[in-house]
């Protein structure tokens, strides 16, 4: 399987109730809506540890795939948001997301079993 990270600012002037809210009721079932090639999808939301900072993202996304190619398909289907679903993507993201903040990563996962 494929996994690819997104970490996800919220907008300023977004509380972080307001950004778990719109992502978990509107976006996400968007997202199921349109990204057929999804196998998992599961949205992290951080908490500071006790005597540590806030952290630096609201959300620590996680996409897993059965391959390769199924993560290209989302980047096919959004077409650097100039498609149909594109726009409706790049709409949603700007009511709640900090867009420009976004980091988004393939990730080579290792697991150590005990």
């Amino acid at each position: 399987m494929i996994k690819t990270i997104a970490l996800i600012q919220r907008k300023p002037g977004v509380s972080h109730e307001e950004f778990v809210k719109h992502y978990e009721e509107h976006h996400a079932p968007l997202a199921l809506k349109y990204f057929p090639t999804f196998r998992r999808y599961v949205r992290n939301y951080p908490v500071a540890m006790p005597g540590t900072s806030e952290p630096d993202f609201d959300c620590i996304t996680e996409f897993w795939f059965d391959d390769l190619e199924g993560a290209l398909k989302v980047q096919e289907i959004l077409g650097d948001y100039k498609t149909e679903i594109g726009k409706i993507f790049l709409e949603d993201e700007e009511r709640f997301m900090a867009r420009d903040k976004t980091r988004t990563f393939l990730i080579d996962e290792r697991v150590s079993e005990k």
